[in-house]
């Protein structure tokens, strides 16, 4: 059964613009390969964190709002765990997506 999931990506904040859309597009690739099929994602932009991660102050945040079935979520997961750049993987469930502007990629 196919479900609605919104995973919020934060990335190392010492990436460059091209590191960083390479980076994009290996957690697209991970979630294409995994069976996944990508909706929406959008740049949130550089913040900075309440508390460290991975000893960086700061961090992009990029959104993905996919459909997949729950099995994949753990191919998903495993794909996404060893990225060097990625400092923290949030994956949530969703029962609607919300409608998206059009400045966002989909």
């Amino acid at each position: 059964m196919v479900r609605k999931y919104e995973a919020c990506i934060l990335f190392d904040p010492e990436l460059d613009h091209g590191a960083l859309e390479g980076e994009v597009n290996n957690v697209s690739q991970v979630l294409i390969s995994s069976g996944a099929s990508i909706v929406h994602q959008e740049l949130w932009g550089r913040r900075k964190l309440m508390y460290p991660v991975k000893k960086k102050n700061e961090g992009y945040y990029y959104l993905f709002f996919f459909e997949t079935t729950p099995d994949a979520l753990k191919k998903i997961d495993a794909g996404l765990k060893h990225r060097e750049k990625i400092l923290r993987t949030l994956i949530l469930s969703r029962k609607e997506f919300p409608e998206f502007t059009k400045n966002g990629k989909s």
